[in-house]
């Protein structure tokens, strides 16, 4: 079986050629925008809250086609305006960082209202979903959305383990029409 990682990249990978623009939502240590950056994609943007983190990321990836925004994802439309392709976001803290700095329910929402928005037809999102306390309140309040989306417009699937409480799970996202 493959990780979540994998899944979540198997997922997008029809989405990524030359052309494809990209975001990693939830930036962190940029191995989601590594993995964009090594299908050879026009352009990925990365959102991420922590300078320092971003700083080492910007550093790691150290490509001229990857930008790197000090911002929350909830304010991608303000720095993002053209279609997308690709995008994934990994809720929850960033690994090996401060684990009191989280994602929120309602700017993650915000996140994806605006990431929904600028996903061309074709496109795909995943959502990584963790089931901690936090991740509980935010994914009920994400799928609560999604669950009011057109079904014409948007295909949307949940992928999860059955057999193990609390593992993260995925929000496969492609845009219809």
């Amino acid at each position: 079986m493959k990780s979540i990682v994998e899944q979540s990249h198997d997922f997008l990978l029809p989405c990524l050629h030359q052309g494809a623009i990209c975001i990693d939502a939830t930036l962190g240590h940029g191995k989601d925008a590594a993995f964009f950056l090594s299908h050879k994609v026009k352009k990925v943007y990365g959102f991420e809250i922590q300078e320092t983190v971003l700083a080492k990321t910007i550093e790691v990836l150290a490509k001229s086609n990857f930008y790197g925004i000090l911002a929350g994802h909830e304010m991608m439309k303000k720095y993002i305006s053209e279609p997308i392709d690709a995008i994934i976001f990994n809720f929850g803290y960033c690994p090996g960082e401060d684990q009191t700095i989280t994602t929120l329910p309602t700017t993650s929402l915000a996140a994806v209202k605006q990431a929904l928005q600028l996903l061309k037809i074709k496109g795909r999102m995943v959502l990584v979903m963790y089931p901690h306390e936090q991740g509980q309140n935010e994914a009920k309040l994400i799928e609560g959305y999604l669950q009011q989306l057109d079904h014409h417009l948007f295909y949307i699937e949940k992928s999860y383990q059955l057999n193990q409480h609390n593992s993260p799970y995925l929000l496969k996202i492609e845009r219809i029409k």
